[in-house]
């Protein structure tokens, strides 16, 4: 028994041994030996870089957008057109025809003017007639008026007479009409042409007052 333990003790005082000197020698060389293979680098700082978050979205549509269509150009104000002169024929057209209003509005009115005349001289001509008939009575006074309404005919012929209003007195009434009855017939008017007479003679008022007779 003593010879069994004594033995093992040997065997493991020699294993201890042996791992002692083995961790020796590892020693030694990670101290002496090992740095001398290695070389120690230096490490630079780590550079930094800006960094910006990019939308491809909008990069995208931004190529995709269509260029704008240029402007077009203005297009130049068409020159207007020269006026055509007028011809002279033209001029001498117009001023014929202005020659020929002004003489005919010359000539109308020259016209009128005669129409008044006559158709004046005429009804001075009916006055003179029926005044040379008229018997005015006694009881004829100022402020006495009578209005008659006589139709005659072209030939002057008298075919009416009537008493649009009255004097207030019944003599100077009567005495009026009597006077155009007297008379009877203007045969001067069958020398006017129809229309003045139907415009101015067909229908006559006459207004009789004591002190003179008037249309």
């Amino acid at each position: 028994m003593n010879i069994l333990f004594f033995t093992r003790l040997t065997s493991l005082i020699l294993a201890i041994s042996l791992s002692l000197i083995l961790h020796l020698v590892v020693i030694y060389f990670l101290f002496n030996k090992w740095d001398e293979g290695i070389k120690i680098q230096k490490v630079s700082p780590p550079k930094y870089l800006q960094a910006k978050l990019v939308n491809l979205d909008e990069k995208i549509k931004k190529k995709i957008q269509p260029k704008p269509k240029p402007k077009p150009k203005p297009k130049p104000k068409p020159k207007p057109k020269p006026k055509p002169k007028k011809n002279n024929e033209n001029k001498i057209k117009h001023k014929i025809l202005d020659e020929q209003e002004t003489k005919s509005l010359q000539a109308s009115k020259q016209l009128e003017l005669e129409n008044k005349k006559i158709v004046s001289s005429y009804s001075a001509y009916i006055i003179e007639r029926i005044e040379a008939n008229w018997n005015r009575p006694p009881s004829a006074r100022r402020g006495m008026e009578s209005k008659l309404l006589i139709r005659l005919v072209p030939t002057g012929q008298v075919i009416s007479v009537k008493l649009l209003k009255t004097s207030g007195n019944i003599a100077f009434d009567r005495s009026a009409e009597q006077a155009v009855y007297k008379v009877g017939s203007f045969d001067k008017l069958q020398q006017l042409d129809i229309q003045t007479f139907e415009k101015n003679f067909r229908k006559l008022q006459l207004v009789f007052k004591p002190n003179d007779l008037r249309l």
